[in-house]
């Protein structure tokens, strides 16, 4: 995984950028993978025999095993969205991997089944709303954020719209600190049951002038770059997030 070893640089530089986090050290580190239909199984299976092997039952964090329902021109098919509390069990659990012949195996099955497309790292800012634990649908939005004190003041000033109340489920934004498309420095992943339930409350709070208002008025200070919108059929861990908001 080519850029694991200049991951712990790009956290440590991140904390100069940093905005408004009690736990400035959760991190989620994403490995996507281009997955052609026909080495699905193989490339499953693989992660199966790994999530139960012995080296990962000592395996610290939480993870997803993601698949990328629409994306645009992304080749991205299947994803890990691994997120560790801090920065210390990522650097603990990359010196345990480089020792590990069932990793170094799982490493060469996954090569053998699929193409790796990406490594992105990226740390925790803020989350709003409640994570369902059982949440199977997310919808990804990346974006260029200009002024990070001002946007996270403006989705307060959002947040404070009766509307909100309704919002299905809740979302999280984490900065980009490693890795990432050109431009863009943070995403906000909305997590709910249904892409259905995510879309009928878009359609009410558009009805919604106060909600449009300052829904607008994000636009002073970020600009969405692209959105993704994926399923996790599997989850290894708690799925809960209240440990690190």
């Amino acid at each position: 995984m080519r850029q694991l070893k200049n991951i712990l640089y790009a956290v440590a530089a991140s904390a100069f950028l940093f905005v408004n986090s009690a736990h400035a050290q959760a991190m989620w580190v994403d490995y996507s993978w281009k997955v052609e239909p026909q080495n699905e199984k193989k490339f499953i299976s693989a992660v199966e025999k790994f999530t139960q092997s012995e080296t990962f039952s000592t395996f610290p964090g939480k993870m997803w095993f993601v698949v990328h329902t629409a994306n645009g021109p992304n080749p991205t098919t299947h994803s890990f969205a691994v997120v560790y509390e801090k920065v210390e069990d990522f650097e603990a659990t990359f010196q345990d991997l480089a020792n590990s012949d069932e990793f170094d195996r799982f490493r060469k099955a996954l090569n053998a089944a699929a193409e790796p497309v990406d490594e992105v790292v990226y740390t925790h800012v803020k989350g709003y709303g409640g994570h369902p634990i059982d949440a199977t649908t997310y919808q990804v939005s990346v974006m260029a954020v200009s002024n990070p004190a001002g946007y996270l003041g403006a989705i307060d000033n959002l947040m404070g719209n009766s509307i909100m109340k309704n919002l299905p489920g809740g979302f999280d934004i984490w900065q980009i600190v490693a890795g990432g498309p050109p431009g863009a420095s943070h995403i906000v992943v909305f997590a709910n049951n249904s892409f259905a339930e995510s879309m009928n409350f878009n359609i009410e709070s558009a009805s919604d002038p106060s909600f449009v208002r300052d829904f607008s008025a994000l636009g002073k200070y970020r600009t969405i770059l692209g959105s993704s919108w994926t399923t996790s059929p599997v989850k290894y861990g708690s799925a809960e997030l209240d440990s690190i908001r």
